[in-house]
């Protein structure tokens, strides 16, 4: 992180021909191609609203727990977690949506008795991003990852961007449906994503 910000700070104190020089730099350092899973859990005011922060906190804990297997047993990385998400990272959208199929099964069908049961919206999209190692990630398919999965997947639901379809889409083992979307002025296709099996 340190190294990341001082070619931040060299970046904004360099003169204008400079700069390409310490962008060039910053690229080849943090920027990679991922799969971006972005989980949001459902009914956070009215959790804290009605029962409390301490139960709700026990029910993040829940998702944690849950989730940080998921992410590792499908070559993914955790990047963080914050409030009720999760972040994650895969090298191959199949993984990204195995992982996302995987953690919304464990949250319908928690294991353990004592465990609740979870409501998750999944987002998933893929393409280049700024990656700063276990701290944050920034970019295009972060952003398009987490509006999916905080504004506009339902519990229980997987939705992926046209890219992250077009690298399963002979794939037997996925179903998907298109959803036509507006968000923050972009109009795009998502899908739902279910598995065919």
């Amino acid at each position: 992180m340190s190294t990341f910000s001082a070619l931040m700070d060299a970046l904004m104190s360099a003169a204008p021909e400079r700069r390409p020089a310490i962008e060039q730099v910053i690229h080849e350092t943090f920027v990679c191609r991922k799969a971006v899973l972005a989980l949001d859990m459902s009914g956070f005011s009215l959790s804290v609203r009605r029962d409390g922060i301490l139960p709700y906190l026990c029910l993040i804990r829940q998702m944690q727990k849950l989730t940080l297997p998921i992410v590792t047993s499908h070559h993914g990385e955790l990047v963080k977690y914050e409030a009720d998400n999760l972040l994650a990272i895969f090298d191959d959208p199949k993984q990204a949506i195995m992982a996302a199929m995987a953690m919304i099964q464990a949250s319908i069908n928690p294991s353990v008795d004592s465990i609740q049961a979870l409501g998750f919206g999944i987002g998933i999209d893929y393409g280049e991003i700024l990656v700063l190692d276990h701290v944050d990630c920034f970019g295009d398919a972060v952003n398009l990852a987490y509006k999916l999965g905080e504004d506009v997947a339902r519990p229980g639901e997987v939705l992926i961007t046209e890219l992250v379809r077009e690298a399963v889409i002979n794939d037997p083992a996925f179903a998907t449906q298109a959803l036509p979307l507006s968000l923050s002025g972009l109009e795009f296709l998502a899908y739902k994503v279910s598995s065919s099996q």
